[in-house]
């Protein structure tokens, strides 16, 4: 499409950066995109890729249908007619760089996992032919450089916001490929997204052209949002009296105006009333896309069939705005009483909102409001570290399943405080926090987000039970602390006790063998012995402090918080000789012991009540859990892997997950990080790695057996899955 100096073309990833290098004029703003904008992106990703594998026919014959559509950029061209293309970024930096961090962690798996048909193609998506990386900003070239390696980047001081920014948005989105993929889907996800992600450039006939364009696109008036036209709609039905409900609608946004640079809140809150008190689970993605649309199709069941009725359909809005608005502001930033809500934010679980305002009335007091609205919060909080501590996926459809297909069909219109905390509690007694689940539960390829969590939550418990002054948001910075192993990467130092070099790195990654310390006192102590580590822990935290020699002496509130919580035989120091095991085992007992005091206080011992309503647990979704459910292989079945000649054997437990034998205790949820902690690395190929044993004594690939499984019919073709919500 071309006219008045300005062309557009669709490009898919794979054109995009074919050959190409893109750069930034001196007025583009720094790399700013945040962890909820990139998490969004891969889930998205995920989800679209999910959808073309589960059709068949598609896959076979692949149509404009399949694509994905990103949204437009804006570019000029330097020298069109140069065999290696420079383009500048006029709009859609911030997706750029994200997605170039995408391509360039894809290729570090693909290197670690030998994928043979995704790494050429990787490779030049990430590099021109003189192998200069396709996004050539300067300033950003050395930290895309080291990431591109496999490397991190030690975030400095004098490091500029793009670079820090560049560096938390390369470890996010690694976290997310090992929480979202399993190693056999990236040879069809690599093809699928250079193929059929697309995007539509705008092309600017030089510098002043785009310049200009860059003005009008940020200076200009932005079209009406779906809520102006839900307003216009509302208005439409009320006659003469539209004034008055304009004045009650503006007075509801003024309620949700937050942070003026915000433009998004309001949307977001009436999206989320709409679907925690009207809309069934199965018209989420209608309400996300179409909300005024929905609105207009639904006035019955809104309750909008007179004149009044919109008055009070805004009345309501209003009244709601102001109880929910203490929960929007602790979205950002920790607010004393609301501490759950800034951190289920910060850990992906914005759905939230939906279940507080699903619960909260327009004729609550303020108190009642905030008082049932923190309840669900702390509940959803619970539920997301019962599903770390048991290594199961924390996905956006686990989410919406928990928060649309539980807690808002179970909780709408409850009315008091009373009856919404038995309610709770029920579903809590239901789903008790059982330590013998994590008995061994640690540190693993997908979780580095998830374990910060726990560990932060835990040291700050102990902090304040001991009285002393302790910044949670802190320690949930990866800029500022680091976990911390008791044990260095030395086996050797340990051989004599745990001979196998499997249990010893499973031991030393155990939640019982980590801590968090600053990130300067992390990198001195370095890989020193445990021994040289202990008297530099006395002078940080006292979960670890309680370690180091004559620490717990010197501090009487400590030893009063330990007595308080019946930890005697759990928080101490150990003798200079005692074993790994028994300081990994004791103090594995200590975390989960401080979890259970954390979020399941009262629910541990409880009886389950038989209409509790607890939320199911959901079954695993993986290739090896798809397997048992379809009979192709049995629980209790043992599996084995050779790696430096010798074998390592696990057995698959009735849910699918995979019991290390040489560790025992929690599953791991996908045979891939099985095989990683085997192998002592970040990625495996678990389907092709691990065999079963056959009758006739020979090995098959759990990959092989699952393709026959295909070939005969006992399961669906790679790919296929029911089809639910998508986020």
């Amino acid at each position: 499409m071309r006219g008045h100096g300005v062309s557009a073309d669709v490009f898919s990833l794979e054109q995009l950066f074919d050959n190409v290098s893109y750069e930034i004029d001196y007025y583009q703003r720094e790399y700013t995109w945040g962890a909820e904008e990139v998490r969004t992106l891969v889930m998205d990703l995920r989800e679209a890729f999910r959808d073309y594998e589960s059709d068949r026919q598609r896959r076979r014959r692949p149509s404009p249908a399949s694509s994905y559509f990103l949204g437009p950029f804006v570019y000029y061209e330097e020298d069109p007619r140069a065999r290696g293309k420079r383009r500048f970024l006029v709009d859609g930096q911030q997706r750029f760089i994200t997605l170039h961090l995408l391509l360039l962690q894809l290729r570090n798996i693909a290197k670690e996992l030998q994928l043979r048909r995704s790494l050429p193609e990787l490779d030049r998506a990430v590099f021109s032919r003189d192998r200069t990386l396709t996004i050539g900003i300067a300033e950003l070239a050395p930290v895309l450089r080291v990431l591109g390696d496999g490397r991190d980047w030690d975030i400095a001081p004098r490091d500029s916001l793009s670079v820090r920014n560049l560096v938390r948005r390369s470890r996010q989105i690694t976290e997310h490929l090992h929480e979202l993929f399993e190693s056999d889907q990236y040879e069809d996800f690599v093809p699928w997204l250079l193929k059929y992600v697309m995007l539509a450039g705008i092309q600017a006939t030089d510098a002043d052209h785009g310049y200009r364009m860059f003005e009008t696109m940020n200076d200009r008036g932005a079209r009406l949002t779906p809520v102006d036209l839900l307003k216009s709609h509302l208005l439409s039905h009320v006659g003469e009296n539209a004034d008055e409900l304009n004045r009650r609608w503006r007075q509801m946004l003024a309620e949700l105006t937050i942070d003026r640079s915000d433009t998004d809140t309001a949307s977001q809150f009436i999206k989320c009333v709409l679907l925690a008190r009207y809309a069934d689970q199965d018209e989420t993605s209608h309400i996300e896309a179409n909300l005024n649309v929905w609105a207009r199709k639904n006035s019955e069941r809104l309750g909008l069939r007179k004149e009044h009725d919109y008055f009070e359909f805004v009345e309501n809005l209003l009244d709601i705005a102001t109880r929910a608005k203490p929960f929007l502001v602790a979205r950002t930033s920790l607010k004393e009483g609301y501490e759950t809500v800034y951190f289920n934010e910060r850990n992906g679980l914005s759905e939230q909102l939906a279940a507080v305002l699903a619960v909260i009335q327009p004729t609550d007091t303020l108190s009642e409001a905030a008082e049932k609205g923190r309840a669900i919060c702390d509940f959803i909080d619970r539920w997301y570290v019962l599903q770390i501590l048991r290594d199961r996926p924390v996905s956006p459809s686990e989410v919406g399943d928990l928060v649309y297909g539980n807690l808002v069909p179970s909780l709408r219109g409850v009315q008091t405080s009373k009856e919404l905390m038995g309610r709770l509690a029920e579903m809590m007694a239901g789903d008790p926090l059982e330590l013998s689940e994590s008995s061994t539960f640690g540190l693993r390829p997908n979780n580095t987000h998830q374990v910060r969590y726990v560990l932060a939550r835990l040291t700050a418990f102990v902090e304040t039970g001991i009285g002393h002054p302790c910044d949670t948001v802190e320690l949930l910075s990866s800029d500022k602390y680091d976990i911390e192993h008791l044990w260095a990467k030395h086996h050797g130092r340990v051989a004599a006790e745990i001979p196998d070099p499997v249990a010893f790195r499973a031991r030393r990654n155990q939640l019982g063998a980590l801590g968090l310390l600053p990130k300067r006192t992390n990198s001195s102590l370095n890989d020193l012995p445990l021994a040289e580590k202990l008297p530099h822990y006395s002078s940080h935290n006292a979960l670890l402090g309680v370690l180091a020699p004559g620490y717990g002496e010197r501090k009487p509130e400590l030893q009063t918080f330990i007595k308080r919580h019946h930890l005697q035989k759990l928080m101490h120091r150990f003798a200079v000789n005692a074993k790994m095991m028994t300081i990994v085992e004791t103090r594995q007992r200590l975390m989960l012991t401080l979890c259970a005091l954390i979020w399941d206080p009262k629910a541990l011992d409880r009886p389950p009540s038989e209409t509790s309503g607890t939320p199911p647990r959901r079954r695993r979704t993986t290739h090896v859990a798809k397997m048992v459910d379809a009979g192709v292989i049995a629980p209790g079945t043992s599996i084995v892997m050779t790696h430096q000649g010798a074998d390592h054997w696990a057995e698959i437990d009735a849910e699918g997950g995979i019991i290390l034998r040489a560790v025992g205790g929690t599953p791991f949820d996908k045979v891939d990080d099985a095989g990683a902690v085997v192998k002592g690395t970040s990625n495996c190929s678990g389907m092709a790695a691990w065999h079963i044993v056959d009758p006739m004594g020979q090995r098959v690939s759990l990959r092989s057996l699952r393709e026959r499984a295909i070939a005969d019919g006992r399961l669906p073709s790679r790919g296929s899955r029911q089809r639910g919500r998508s986020h």
